[in-house]
């Protein structure tokens, strides 16, 4: 069955990479999409950005990013698979200065996730180094054009791998990578969207879940 992935829940309702927006996104959509980040205080948050007034989200504890950004981040901070409500696509967001705190890292998001969900990044190293060790699915995220032959070949001796791919790498004459392990990012037309799941990839990530 192909796949809609709210791309951090329903973004232009509520505020992205919230609970709220992603379990507001999956009740109509296949999936949500949402960015994770440690802090220094070894808690997870979904959140997009590496920094915070020119300061790394790694560098700072929960409650200085809440003192910060003047709110509360109860609707951010990440403590339990319950708090989403559905099938999640984990965009692990890697400082590589962190190495210790990463490694961390990855042993949260493993004991959180679900056989269902999928849990990626732009950081192929992070992913592929600890694929005996998810319990979920993982993927690693393209956004170039000169990383598919390599993904084609990392593809050929795992089954198991998918491919978080750029629209526009998607639709490059090189593209040559199992569709059915493909979700495609991020699209916000409709017809679009519907050629590109008549293709036969897996999912596609889009802003205007509500819209469909």
């Amino acid at each position: 069955m192909k796949k809609i992935f709210g791309h951090r829940g329903l973004p232009n309702l509520y505020p992205e990479n919230t609970f709220l927006s992603l379990n507001k996104a999956l009740e109509i959509c296949d999936f949500v999409e949402t960015d994770v980040r440690i802090t220094k205080d070894e808690e997870l948050i979904l959140f997009h950005d590496s920094t915070i007034n020119n300061q790394e989200i790694e560098d700072l504890s929960l409650q200085e990013i809440s003192d910060i950004k003047s709110t509360d981040l109860s609707d951010n901070h990440l403590t339990s698979r319950d708090q989403i409500l559905g099938d999640v696509n984990f965009e692990l967001k890697v400082n590589n200065k962190q190495e210790t705190l990463n490694t961390i890292f990855v042993e949260k998001i493993i004991e959180l996730t679900n056989p269902d969900d999928i849990v990626s990044s732009f950081d192929w190293g992070t992913i592929l180094s600890n694929r005996e060790k998810f319990n979920s699915r993982y993927g690693i995220l393209i956004d170039e054009e000169n990383q598919l032959f390599e993904s084609k070949s990392i593809s050929n001796l795992d089954d198991n791998l998918m491919f978080m791919i750029q629209k526009d790498i998607f639709h490059s004459r090189k593209f040559d990578l199992p569709k059915d392990k493909c979700v495609v990012w991020t699209v916000n037309d409709k017809d679009e969207i519907d050629n590109i799941l008549n293709t036969g990839v897996y999912g596609v990530v889009t802003d205007i879940g509500d819209k469909l």
